[in-house]
């Protein structure tokens, strides 16, 4: 599913969101996907049920439920296991029949995924730009004119 969340400007590379660090989440969308996962429906899958498929214990669940917003505290906690992404995250809520929730933030997270992965490409060219100059050497790029 993460493969088809909408994104802002042109095409990002589909691995890019599976690669994407959960800490990349800004701050609205993790309090909008909170609105959605802390409510208990017997009929949709909630924050205990995605914490279920992120491997947390039921110990551990227990903990989560102390705190006034448990899903903000399970993204924080998941974010330090390895393989947690955004495209995880993505997957997950895919799995567990959330499409109210990818149709409501697919277009936050492929914005969040998008400026995230523009600014790792300009830092990498800025990092080979500043290597090059230590070397007195410069990056020549042909301008186009059409």
């Amino acid at each position: 599913m993460a493969e088809g969340v909408p994104r802002a400007g042109s095409a990002l590379p589909a691995a890019s969101l599976s690669s994407l660090p959960l800490a990349a989440l800004n701050v609205r969308v993790r309090r909008r996907l909170s609105l959605f996962l802390n409510v208990r429906a017997p009929v949709a899958a909630d924050w205990t049920v995605l914490a279920e498929a992120m491997d947390f214990e039921y110990l551990e669940i227990q903990q989560l439920e102390k705190y006034a917003d448990p899903t903000s505290r399970l993204l924080d906690d998941w974010q330090r296991r390895p393989g947690a992404s955004v495209g995880r995250l993505l997957e997950l809520l895919a799995k567990l029949g959330r499409d109210d929730v990818l149709m409501e933030l697919g277009p936050s997270i492929g914005a969040v995924g998008w400026w995230w992965w523009s600014l790792t490409n300009t830092c990498k060219a800025r990092n080979v730009i500043s290597r090059l100059s230590l070397h007195s050497a410069s990056l020549q790029v042909p301008i186009r004119s059409d």
